[in-house]
């Protein structure tokens, strides 16, 4: 009992710390297969100058703001450089489709540029029967030139990247700023100003897969991801819904403390997937198993030791040998 315990604390110090990858794209090899956009992949991304705040009265699935859609800032009130936002439209003004893409089975290989302050994604469908990996490698171009350069890489969910394009919404929208002032106070102000008991609340509630696929200020990422099962997503107030994945590149200071923060750059991010079949696949139920029978094992160890212990002084022999005193003759 004791080492169930300690090997998880120990295990830790073994493995490598989150957000610290460095790897070459090299080990995302293979035969690559084309690209068919919107049906292997789909690009999408989120720019300053799109304003996607939504509000109640533009709520409408039957009019332009529906839950389909994007509404843009007519006035583009958010500054920035169109020199330094390389994202064409359809990026970022249409809503991902809730059709999903095809089921990723093949390896791909492709390049996304970045704009400053911006965000760019791949949504892809990955299968359960094969192991994943995922080789990401990040540079900057300044004028003809490439130059080192740092971002943020997530692997999220598409309920997780719907949060997470809330928050960056918001961090660039003109309204309700006051609302989350926790999102944008630095690291000092957030130290002296906010209350030990608020510390580690989050408004925007993002997070990515299982909470740890999060590399941060890093220039190389290299993930894998085996599932058990088709990723699904339920509530207590929604029905089960199917869920694809975002491999996201952030180039914006997000409300992560250690983040790469803007560089005022183009970033060129070469993105590689790679797919190994699995030979064998256990159904989520062997896992109970296992651990049932461990305990189980665990528990009737001693019984079956003690049993053997108190009956190791009886001999079968014994009775069967006893012989009655004679009787004295008179």
């Amino acid at each position: 009992m004791l080492s169930i315990f300690l090997i998880p604390m120990f295990g830790g110090v073994l493995t490598p710390s989150v957000g610290t990858a460095s790897a070459a794209i090299d080990d995302c090899k293979g035969d690559l297969s084309p690209i068919v956009w919107n049906e292997t992949i789909s690009r999408h991304a989120e720019v300053p100058q799109n304003d996607n705040w939504w509000f109640e009265e533009d709520w409408d699935e039957d009019k332009r703001g529906g839950k389909n859609s994007k509404r843009q800032n007519d006035e583009g009130t958010y500054p920035y450089d169109p020199a330094l936002s390389p994202e064409e439209e359809w990026m970022y003004l249409n809503y991902h489709s809730p059709s999903p893409v095809d089921t990723l089975t093949t390896n791909i290989a492709t390049t996304m540029l970045i704009g400053n302050d911006s965000v760019g994604a791949l949504r892809v469908n990955l299968s359960s029967e094969h192991r994943t990996t995922i080789c990401v490698e990040i540079q900057g171009v300044v004028g003809d030139s490439t130059v080192p350069a740092k971002a943020d890489v997530y692997l999220m969910t598409t309920s997780q990247y719907e949060n997470y394009e809330w928050s960056y919404n918001r961090m660039h929208g003109d309204r309700f700023t006051q609302w989350f002032e926790r999102e944008s106070i630095s690291d000092d102000e957030f130290i002296s100003e906010v209350p030990p008991e608020w510390a580690a609340f989050d408004v925007t509630g993002w997070k990515t897969y299982r909470d740890v696929h999060a590399y941060e200020n890093t220039d190389s990422v290299v993930m894998s991801i085996a599932m058990d099962g088709p990723e699904v997503y339920s509530s207590l107030f929604s029905d089960m819904e199917y869920q694809e994945f975002f491999i996201v590149v952030d180039t914006w200071d997000n409300s992560r403390r250690g983040d790469a923060g803007v560089q005022d750059k183009i970033l060129v991010a070469d993105v590689a997937i790679s797919t190994v079949e699995r030979s064998v696949v256990l159904p989520n139920w062997t896992v109970s198993i296992a651990f049932f029978v461990f305990f189980m094992a665990f528990v009737l160890t001693p019984v079956i030791i003690n049993r053997r212990y108190m009956d190791a002084g009886i001999d079968p022999q014994a009775d069967a040998e006893k012989k009655l005193m004679p009787s004295l003759q008179q």
